[in-house]
């Protein structure tokens, strides 16, 4: 027994878990190994790697084999509040390694466990349900709600709801975190605009993205949106709006419990699909948002 353990110590000292830092020392031979896998579509997996950069954070953790680069795992790290304590988000995609080298897989995720903070897992694949179970994670249940908007209502857009995609105009009414948020959003890809009611002058801040469908219908998933309240009040004239605006047949959500969906369930053609997710700790009151995470799994 003894000697089995010595045995195994060896062969773990060929491997090593190294943080990697945006532009780093490490950063150019991380891209050239997601640029060569063929675990994921790299294009995604560097989108990812280069968003929500924070020089505090590794934005990834590379597995290395006798100083080679055999396995990664994307981090986003962000700060957020649950029942007014602040936790340490970390969320995590893309989780790859080569196939010699999986034995020692779970390496990645205990390096990633001694920043003892919430870590979140949205886009596993289901066969690895038992592996973040055995990791000691929760197995939880989150519905991505899709909405059929496209001509969804013969009835006219109020004249008094508007959308505003300035960006100058956008950072007039936002305040210090909304403006974070902005920020760290920068990215064309993700649209951010500012929904409002003229008369009331009541608005919310949304941040989206848009995506395919079968590769065909075009779709605006949501990520975040400050005023809950009132897009939830002004769903028709919402979906009228960005129907137009973007010129998309169908809008996504994600929520966890039925009260947190933002769109009503008798107004349009809607489909409901469950997804199951993983989190270390669950904090009381926790509330999911996708704030900081992939979008499109």
């Amino acid at each position: 027994m003894h000697v089995s353990k010595k045995i195994k110590q060896s062969f773990l000292k060929n491997y090593c878990i190294e943080k990697v830092y945006y532009k780093d020392r490490l950063y150019n031979s991380t891209v050239k190994y997601l640029k060569k896998q063929k675990h994921l579509k790299s294009s995604k997996v560097l989108f990812l790697l280069n968003s929500f950069i924070n020089k505090n954070y590794p934005i990834c953790y590379i597995l290395t084999f006798k100083n080679k680069v055999v396995g990664f795992v994307g981090t986003i790290f962000s700060k957020k509040i649950y029942s007014k304590k602040k936790f340490l988000n970390c969320n995590i995609h893309s989780w790859m390694v080569d196939q010699s080298h999986r034995a020692v897989s779970s390496l990645l995720f205990k390096k990633i466990k001694e920043k003892n903070s919430l870590i979140t897992v949205l886009s596993a694949l289901p066969r690895l349900s038992k592996t973040f179970i055995n990791l000691g994670f929760k197995k939880l249940i989150i519905k991505y709600k899709l909405v059929f908007i496209k001509k969804i209502l013969s009835k006219q857009i109020s004249p008094s709801f508007y959308i505003s995609r300035d960006k100058i105009l956008i950072k007039k009414v936002l305040n210090k975190s909304l403006k974070r948020i902005l920020k760290d959003y920068s990215n064309t890809e993700y649209e951010k605009f500012i929904f409002t009611n003229n008369k009331s002058k009541e608005s919310c801040f949304i941040v989206a993205k848009k995506t395919y469908k079968k590769k065909i219908f075009k779709t605006l998933n949501l990520i975040y949106c400050s005023n809950p309240l009132f897009l939830k009040n002004n769903i028709i004239n919402f979906y009228k709006i960005i129907e137009k605006t973007f010129n998309i047949s169908l809008c996504g959500e994600f929520y966890m419990k039925e009260n947190d969906s933002l769109f009503k369930k008798n107004i349009g053609l809607s489909f409901i699909k469950n997804k199951h997710i993983y989190l270390n700790i669950i904090p009381k009151n926790f509330k999911f948002d996708l704030l900081y995470s992939e979008v499109d799994f």
